[in-house]
């Protein structure tokens, strides 16, 4: 054997051997974005190509970008917890609007907290109800607090929004509903 044929074909498969190490790394990273990639091997004199492809499903899930809370309203009324939620595809949004109560004229609803698992693709929005700071003199009366939550999108909406009030010592789940 002749020792340049020797070199190529050892200096070929140690190429190959290397980059095959890096294009499994790249096949990993491009898999989870999902994008194709491409995996192949090439040598010289008389060595076959070998060329494989793989595609990868791109499975973009929706992100929580934006919230913003507000109340709309508030009065003596009766004890009252609930709410709807409303998607709209267009815009990316999802509006929860609802009545929570509060334990005398004091009280101011609050986004207690809003959570998004995109893997499971639920948005838990809590509400409660909290006596404003500050506040001395309150109307002795059983208060109707309404709100409005609006949760924006990017790259879609969630699969289903749960919503829980914490008022009057209370915690109750009082919607769960799925996009259609």
């Amino acid at each position: 054997m002749d020792r340049r044929t020797l070199l190529t074909r050892f200096g070929a498969v140690l190429g190959t051997a290397s980059l095959g190490g890096c294009l499994s790394q790249y096949e990993e990273i491009a898999g989870e974005a999902g994008e194709t990639t491409t995996e192949g091997t090439e040598t010289t004199e008389g060595t076959e190509t070998t060329q494989t492809t793989q595609t990868t499903a791109t499975t973009q899930r929706p992100t929580l970008a934006d919230s913003s809370f507000r109340l709309l309203d508030s009065g003596c009324g009766r004890p009252t917890n609930e709410a709807s939620v409303t998607f709209e595809s267009d815009g990316g949004t999802v509006t929860v609007e609802g009545t929570i109560s509060g334990s005398n004229a004091c009280y101011v609803a609050k986004l207690a907290d809003a959570s998004y698992d995109p893997e499971a693709g639920t948005l838990d929005v809590t509400v409660a109800s909290m006596q404003k700071e500050g506040a001395e003199a309150c109307a002795q009366c059983i208060v109707e607090i309404d709100y409005e939550a609006t949760f924006t999108f990017e790259g879609g909406l969630p699969a289903e929004v749960r919503v829980v009030h914490q008022a009057t010592g209370e915690t109750e789940t009082v919607a769960t509903v799925e996009s259609e």
